[in-house]
């Protein structure tokens, strides 16, 4: 990631994740918390788009 986001509701770092579906082989990228219950973008093609979704979440 570009820049080093934070998760709104507790503080701590969020990571980008890759995620691939084993029946289709398609990969996407979340964006969020460590922690399960907190933050979270939903799937994207690729970690960039994923973080240009996140700046735009968070601003609003």
């Amino acid at each position: 990631m570009k820049n080093n986001w934070f998760c709104p509701n507790c503080g701590q770092p969020m990571e980008a994740q890759r995620h691939v579906d084993n029946a289709t082989g398609q990969t996407t990228w979340t964006i969020g918390c460590l922690n399960p219950k907190h933050f979270h973008t939903r799937g994207y093609i690729n970690a960039a788009i994923a973080e240009i979704q996140l700046g735009k979440l968070l601003r609003q």
